[in-house]
């Protein structure tokens, strides 16, 4: 399927922040792979790149998300996945794996 230029979505990290956002939890990199015929390394290197990819990437990314529209982009997390807050931030200089202390 061939789209417009306007469906372009931009540099790599972009892609991949539109395409996580799009299909959660969900392999999509296997399947851009496959669409723009190029390797899965290619791929993700690419969308590590804050610059555009080859056009076949950008191309299959928006084929993607035109042919499975997403209906919950912008609903409300589900139950178990919500947004951290200020207070679950970890504390500057400790690793970024540690979130807040619950006493037991």
């Amino acid at each position: 399927m061939k789209t417009r230029p306007s469906d372009a979505i931009g540099t790599g990290q972009e892609i991949a922040l539109a395409m996580a956002r799009h299909f959660p939890r969900q392999d999509w990199v296997a399947e851009l792979a496959e669409r723009s015929g190029r390797t899965r390394d290619t791929v993700e290197w690419h969308l590590q790149q804050e610059m555009t990819p080859p056009a076949e990437i950008g191309e299959a990314a928006a084929a993607m998300r035109a042919a499975n529209p997403a209906s919950n982009e912008n609903d409300e997390p589900e139950r178990g996945g919500e947004l951290m807050t200020e207070d679950d931030l970890p504390f500057s200089g400790l690793p970024g794996n540690l979130g807040k202390l619950h006493r037991d």
